[in-house]
């Protein structure tokens, strides 16, 4: 603002002083104006974004739910069925990742491997929680290997952020080496995948049979 726009002071008259405050508000009434509609526009968004926003998640939490239900009851083509409404409907909640990890379970299980990456891609892609992520990347290189194309599955597995994944990545990598018949990398990777997992837990357990079948190998 000008130095002549600026509200004067009390060195003037009153009546000085009226016809530069009416001065003044012809020349910057309309910017305040506007600003303090933007300004409350703006929170009244805000607000009513929140309030969708909750909204939505409570409706897709509502039928991911459901889902859930109709998988365990057996109802897969139902489960299906809400798991596609929850991805179209709410695609911004992280509802539509777990139904999208849901699908690639259930295509994984019927052998459609394809279409089980498209959703694992999906999550990787377009998913704001970096678990879930790692999840869908973990689940991909797992299918990878499955089917024997390891060069796929060592690309998934070459991720340096892998905190709170460690063991699960190191593991896979070892069943990566495994296949290609370098035990001693395999070993390597095995013994680091167990750093990681509490002694007499399942996974631990697991890992130590894959450590004793890699040096039964190389014994042999």
């Amino acid at each position: 603002m000008a130095k002549d726009d600026q509200i004067p002071n009390l060195h003037f008259s009153e009546d000085e002083e009226t016809e530069r405050i009416k001065d003044w508000w012809k020349k910057n009434g309309i910017s305040i104006i506007v600003g303090l509609a933007i300004g409350i526009g703006a929170v009244a968004s805000y607000q009513g974004w929140n309030f969708y926003q909750s909204r939505q998640s409570e409706v897709a939490s509502d039928l991911y739910q459901s889902m859930l239900r109709s998988f365990d009851g057996g109802s897969i083509s139902s489960a299906r069925t809400e798991a596609d409404k929850i991805i179209s409907k709410y695609s911004s909640t992280t509802y539509a990742d777990g139904a999208s990890l849901m699908l690639a379970k259930l295509d994984f299980e019927d052998g459609n491997l394809e279409e089980a990456n498209v959703h694992l891609n999906r999550v990787m892609e377009k998913s704001s929680d970096s678990g879930l992520r790692h999840i869908a990347r973990l689940r991909r290189a797992t299918i990878a290997i499955s089917s024997e194309n390891l060069d796929v599955a060592e690309e998934l597995l070459k991720f340096n952020e892998i905190v709170g994944f460690e063991s699960r990545y190191h593991e896979l990598r070892g069943d990566v080496w495994m296949m290609r018949n370098d035990d001693e990398k395999a070993n390597r990777e095995y013994s680091l995948a167990l750093e990681y997992e509490a002694t007499g837990s399942m996974m631990g357990q697991i890992l130590e049979r894959k450590l004793n079948n890699v040096s039964s190998i190389e014994d042999n």
